[in-house]
């Protein structure tokens, strides 16, 4: 009976499960993600790829009719118009890859990939092995050419030592998807088709005493016409969309002299012409001659493109190449850089632009029904859009050179103007502004928005009147913009058919806004009434208009962040999908009501859902990674306090999975500005590129706060302290927190916010600070030398909101840089700061390491070779993530101190051993 009664006992007890394991570096690599979705234009196939972090790839295609699959290893895939192939390259196996890279294999000797075509009624795959690219026109018919890698070339004789291997050209195929019938293009260098894929052109430069030449072929009859042939280059060509036109820049081949004349001065390289084939009469004839400037020529690095309807060509000139400067033994080369206060640009600048500018073009067009060319750009006026995809009448242009000097700390101004294209006038439709444009889809109207007014205006482009809109009650700029400078415009979210409406968008609402200035402005939506923040999703990209009776919108809330998805439709919103989740990613077939999107939230990863424009039965197609169950996670809830300035916020609050309220638990604090929005968002688990990735650090037993912050400008410093202190005491105020074992983290503004804090608090046990500015007025005078830009405007007008200068806001300076207060630091202080970062001087974080260490204050600075702002290099990044765990779990856990800390890494041991180990008493 005991026995009995045991057994009875057991079976009503519930089953025990085995603890969920915490995150480990050892599931980053094949943490997956999803890439290359597409929808079948019949709305019948849907096409992903399951990506690991490294590995291989799993490409799919999925019937959403049946739901049978067809797997395609390691490729990203594309549907043809007709919805019956899918076609794409399979890349080779990543272990061959990574073999091959570890042995330092040659370009020629990398593993080579396979282009795959997909037949959809079958399921069969056709593999054509050793492929580097392809092509699909835009509206294919068929066809589909491709480029085999090029071969090995061969050895050189053995009684030929001197001789290079000799390099085989590689001949491109044209082949019909249908039939599997392929004609090989020979020696081919450039290679197009025109929008419906029913016409081809290529061309081949001439090489080795051979003629080049351009050849255009109709692949409906077959028929080839060559168009040029002769001792030339041809850096560009181009077809119109319905194969109408043929264009082609082209240039002499110089022969290179078999041996160079002593002192013989350098020539200037020969310049490029634009030509224009017709096909139908057979004659061709240079363009663009009659508008160039003088000394001009067709810019050869520029594209060539023919407008959408092929009214018009539109092509690019500059200055005609100078002859390159007479060689200088390098014993008597000076090499230097002349800086002076009158340059528009700084040095450094300059010189990462150099080429770009060496190989600039400046807008200009030809129009074939009036055989007459105009230049549109120029030196002065560098910056042309034109309208109606190149077909319109007018063109906007703008230039912020003469404010070039001054934008070095007050950047943004520009001068605006209007192009009439049928006379080339120039009109001046703003001067000296800040501001945001828009030209209408048919080019009739320029939205232009003033940031210093805060105010749109629409702008006739015919007769250059302009109208202010004044008919929308509530701020069209940001309303929570905290930076010393002109706030930005919520946005212009689209233009209906035939440019009569302007949808202008404020915080929270859609307004249809007729461009005629008379008509009466229509509210849409009533996101204000409800805190609902709507924005437009675009689920047709061809098509340049938004239709305000019949939209998608998504939507969050700013009290909950809870996510939606609408229609809007004749007035009335209709709520299809809401809830704590963030959607997103919608995209429709084209000739079908199926949509792809995508939902998450803190734990669900954004996988596929499919459904159908009503929202019926929306089906889960994907599962990215099932493994995910198995390990500990974590929870994310919003969280609400008040700032030491009486300011209501909000932030995050992330818990482990496995969260048990009778325990303590360390915090840690990561934060950059405003990141609630971001609180369903999912954080898969990776490599941190700076800073500490959520879901592996609430895994392994941390709670994170992720704090909003506003700012006051002129105190950077102290609105981080305002926001985030209170903040942190409102959680340990929960009881589940040990106040003893509190942590701060953040990279670059974050950085140097964290660096901030360890000098007004010792509330914090550990604080990691990735790129921190330690001194800002060494940091003001210093150069982003990614790209060059001096960093005066961020302090002035920027993101770290001084909001002056050293000479009139000296004590905002003192006060907000940490470095002058280092000696108050008690928290240990881990920084990164990175020896080629191109956003905050690496010598930033050498001042304030080398302070602390002045002060003997615990510090430790990580310093990633040829590394940048953030970390690129999954290694290093690998590394990281390793160090910045030991850190915090050293000083909020009580783990031991690995050798790095505790006794760090000499320059001789450098290579020979990491300091990863736990250091020994």
């Amino acid at each position: 009976m005991l026995a009995c009664a045991v057994l009875a006992l057991a079976l009503s007890l519930p089953s025990q499960t085995a603890p969920k394991k915490p995150l480990d570096p050892s599931v980053f690599d094949g943490w997956n993600s999803i890439r290359g979705t597409a929808l079948s234009r019949d709305g019948k196939w849907l096409t992903y790829s399951i990506t690991p972090q490294e590995g291989d790839a799993a490409g799919w295609i999925r019937s959403l009719d049946d739901g049978h699959t067809i797997s395609v290893p390691r490729a990203n895939l594309r549907f043809t118009k007709d919805s019956k192939f899918a076609v794409g390259i399979s890349m080779p196996p990543f272990a061959d890859t990574r073999k091959a890279r570890r042995e330092k294999a040659k370009p020629d000797d990398m593993p080579k990939g396979a282009l795959v075509i997909v037949n959809l009624a079958t399921g069969e795959q056709t593999r054509i092995e050793k492929v580097q690219s392809f092509d699909l026109p835009r509206e294919d018919s068929g066809w589909i050419v491709y480029k085999p890698a090029p071969p090995k070339p061969e050895p050189p004789a053995k009684d030929a030592k001197e001789t290079k291997a000799e390099e085989k050209a590689t001949p491109w195929a044209i082949r019909n998807l249908g039939s599997g019938k392929e004609e090989t293009i020979p020696n081919a260098t450039r290679v197009t088709f025109n929008k419906e894929g029913n016409v081809l052109a290529y061309s081949l430069d001439s090489k080795d005493d051979k003629d080049g030449s351009v050849t255009y072929e109709d692949l409906s009859s077959g028929k080839k016409s060559t168009v040029v042939t002769g001792k030339l280059e041809f850096p560009q060509i181009d077809l119109s969309n319905d194969g109408r036109y043929l264009a082609y820049l082209s240039k002499p081949v110089v022969p290179k002299p078999k041996e160079k004349a002593k002192d013989e001065t350098p020539k200037a390289p020969p310049t490029c012409s634009l030509t224009l084939f017709d096909p139908r009469s057979g004659k061709a004839g240079a363009v663009g001659a009659d508008s160039m400037p003088k000394g001009w020529s067709v810019n050869e690095k520029s594209s060539i493109r023919f407008s959408e309807r092929g009214a018009r060509l539109v092509y690019a000139t500059s200055p005609a190449p100078l002859a390159p400067p007479k060689e200088v033994p390098d014993d008597e080369k000076v090499s230097l850089d002349v800086w002076t206060w009158q340059d528009r640009e700084l040095q450094p600048a300059q010189i990462l632009r150099a080429e770009a500018e060496r190989n600039r073009g400046y807008t200009a067009i030809y129009d074939i029904g009036k055989k007459r060319s105009m230049q549109l750009a120029d030196r002065d006026l560098p910056t042309v859009q034109i309208s109606d995809k190149d077909d319109g009448r007018y063109a906007e242009a703008s230039t912020d050179l003469p404010y070039e000097h001054d934008g070095a700390w007050d950047p943004g101004y520009e001068d605006v103007f209007l192009i009439d294209l049928q006379d080339g006038r120039r009109y001046q439709v703003a001067s000296k502004l800040k501001c945001e444009t828009r030209l209408s889809p048919k080019g009739h109207y320029l939205a232009l928005f003033d940031g210093a007014a805060k105010s749109w205006a629409i702008i006739d482009c015919a007769t250059r009147a302009s109208h202010p809109v004044t008919t929308i009650p509530y701020p069209l700029a940001d309303e929570l913009n905290d930076v010393p400078d002109v706030p930005n415009a919520y946005g212009l979210a689209g233009w209906t058919k035939d440019d009569k409406d302007a949808i202008l968008q404020d915080r929270y609402d859609l307004w249809q806004v007729p461009t005629d200035g008379k008509s009466v402005t229509r509210r849409l939506t009533y996101g204000r009434d409800v805190k609902e923040r709507y924005s437009v999703d675009d689920l047709d990209p061809e098509d340049p208009t938004v239709d305000p009776n019949h939209m998608l919108l998504t939507g969050l809330n700013d009290d909950s962040k809870e996510g939606g998805a609408f229609w809007l439709a004749n007035g009335s919103i209709q709520k299809e999908l809401e809830g704590p989740k963030i959607y997103g990613g919608f995209e429709k077939a084209k000739d079908s009501d199926r949509l792809v999107y995508t939902q998450q939230d803190f734990v669900e990863y954004p996988d596929l859902w499919v459904t159908d424009t009503a929202f019926h039965s929306p089906q889960k197609v994907t599962d990215a990674n099932p493994q995910q169950k198995e390990y500990n996670w974590g929870k994310a809830e919003l969280v609400r306090w008040t700032s030491l300035d009486g300011v209501p916020l909000q932030g995050i609050l992330i818990k482990p999975e496995n969260f048990d309220y009778t325990k303590k638990y360390p915090l840690i604090a990561y934060f950059y500005e405003r990141l609630s929005d971001s609180l369903y968002s999912y954080h898969p688990p990776a490599p941190s590129a700076s800073t500490i990735n959520l879901s592996y650090f609430a895994s392994n037993g941390y709670c994170i706060f992720v704090p909003d912050i506003p700012y006051r400008v002129g105190y950077p410093g102290y609105s981080a302290l305002s926001a985030i202190v209170p903040g942190v005491q409102s959680i340990v105020e929960r009881g589940y927190i040990d106040p003893k074992r509190l942590g701060i983290q953040g990279q670059s503004w974050g950085g140097y916010q964290v660096a901030y804090l360890v000098t007004q608090t010792n509330m914090f046990a550990a604080a990691e600070a990735g790129a921190p500015v330690g001194d800002m007025f060494s940091a003001y005078g210093g150069i982003r030398y990614g790209s060059g830009i001096v960093r005066e405007m961020q302090y002035e007008h920027g993101q770290s909101r001084i909001g002056g200068t050293p000479w009139d806001a000296t004590l905002r300076f003192i006060e907000n840089s940490p470095v002058f207060f280092a000696d108050k630091v008690q928290t240990p202080l881990m920084i990164m700061s990175n020896d080629k970062d191109g956003a905050v001087p690496h010598t930033q974080g050498i001042e304030l390491f080398t302070a602390l260490r002045r002060l003997n204050k615990p510090s430790w600075m990580v310093v990633y070779n040829g590394e940048d702002h953030n970390i690129m290099e999954r290694k290093n990044r690998k590394d990281f993530t390793i160090r910045l765990s030991q850190f915090f779990d050293h000083f909020l856990k009580g783990a031991p101190e690995p050798v790095w800390m505790a006794k760090g890494i000499p320059a001789v041991d450098k290579g020979r051993t990491m300091g990863l180990d736990p250091a020994t008493p």
